[in-house]
């Protein structure tokens, strides 16, 4: 394999639920979109979903259990706000224990990383695709992992490492609702140190939002992410009864125009990896 591709999920419930390829649910149609576009080129890409609901489901789905004698209304909104909200607020560092959710959320990247990694090689460029909430919970991951690189040279094994990070392709991503408690504001370091040149070249971080999508915003307005966010784009996805109105937030999965966006960036850094290494004088 040459190019390593992880698919993060955001809010709301997400079953536990795996096909053959051990691939979760909200990301089937997704991998199916993009080999299908890229081609022959597919067999060179190995594709991971990243599954952290059930760190927080279970909680939140338990609570609503709850609610069933209560005389409360409008039962359909508040378990939406329950499984959404819940997410954004439980998701949070609330001390220096390992156990904490935060730390438990992390260590189900870690495990599919890891998975991930049993299938490619320590140097494989790694590009991460990332809705919602999980393009915050992403940034998190990087940014602790680069607490414990320090040093610009490479880790023991670089891919875990997260400096063979060459993409980031953040979609539908809230990012900016989480930076208004810091100042100054500091994005990760991207891309990662240990990249050939052909990739450092081509490695971007590629936002994209639906203008309806109330829960996706631009990230380069955000004080210091223009240096290292390449692009926001405007992209409206969805059936046209989605497109316009919040649902869109949900859309970008399936919709044809985000798939092949993704997989014109994916086409480009596979291209780098095969390119040849410039020979030295």
């Amino acid at each position: 394999m040459k190019l390593a591709v992880a698919i993060i999920h955001g809010i709301g419930t997400q079953p536990d639920i795996r096909d053959g390829d051990g691939q979760h649910a909200f990301a089937q149609e997704l991998i199916a979109g993009l080999r299908q576009r890229l081609g022959v080129d597919a067999d060179q890409v190995a594709f991971q979903s990243l599954y952290w609901a059930s760190v927080l489901d279970k909680r939140q789905l338990a609570y609503l259990d709850q609610l069933r004698g209560q005389p409360v209304r409008w039962r359909w909104l508040r378990r939406i706000v329950t499984l959404f909200l819940g997410d954004a607020s439980g998701y949070r560092q609330v001390s220096q224990a390992y156990d904490t959710t935060y730390e438990e959320v992390h260590q189900c990247l870690r495990n599919g990383l890891n998975r991930l990694r049993a299938r490619v090689d320590s140097h494989t460029p790694l590009v991460v695709l990332a809705h919602s909430l999980g393009g915050h919970i992403f940034s998190n991951f990087v940014w602790d992992q680069q607490r414990i690189n320090r040093t610009a040279s490479c880790p023991h094994d670089p891919f875990l490492g997260l400096e063979t990070l060459a993409g980031l392709v953040t979609f539908g991503c809230n990012i900016p609702l989480f930076t208004f408690a810091y100042d100054p504001v500091v994005p990760i370091r991207f891309p990662g140190h240990c990249l050939s040149e052909p990739v450092r070249d081509r490695a971007r971080w590629l936002n994209l939002y639906a203008p309806a999508d109330i829960l996706g915003y631009p990230l380069r307005p955000i004080p210091g992410y223009a240096s290292v966010v390449h692009e926001d784009r405007a992209m409206p996805v969805g059936p046209w009864y989605k497109r316009h109105t919040p649902l869109s937030h949900l859309a970008y999965w399936q919709d044809r125009r985000f798939q092949r966006y993704v997989a014109q960036y994916l086409q480009r850094v596979l291209n780098a990896c095969t390119a040849p290494k410039a020979s030295g004088g």
